[in-house]
């Protein structure tokens, strides 16, 4: 019988924990999916906008324009969990916001990877 060291099990089951009860990703195709992307975006203004600007570019991150190869399950599980970066605390939505329309808002914050900045 295998048995996972100590610290890969740990890990192992914390990704589970903290993904139990969120709704399976999306097919790749589904996240650029036109009015999923526009459902996305419309949560994201009302949710979002307040820390990130209307289009992630606000805060003390990178802008979301710059992260082409954002892997969409890592977008998802700080949007449902919330993380803590020294004083950067971005609150869990789990409790909050459906994880239907949470994918929606992954596939928004996707669709702007590798986009231009709008000219003033």
């Amino acid at each position: 019988m295998f048995a996972l060291p100590k610290p890969l099990l740990g890990l192992v089951l914390f990704g589970a924990a903290a993904f139990a009860g969120a709704a399976a990703p999306p097919e790749a195709d589904a996240l650029r999916d036109p009015a999923m992307v526009q459902a996305g975006r419309a949560k994201f203004v009302a949710t979002c906008a307040y820390c990130h600007g209307s289009e992630g570019d606000a805060g003390k991150h990178r802008p979301f324009r710059d992260r082409i190869d954002w892997d969409p399950a890592l977008i998802h599980q700080v949007i449902r969990e919330g993380r803590q970066r020294g004083s950067n605390v971005m609150p869990a939505w789990k409790d909050s916001i459906p994880d239907e329309q949470i994918w929606q808002i992954v596939a928004y914050i996707k669709s702007l990877g590798g986009q231009p900045r709008p000219q003033p």
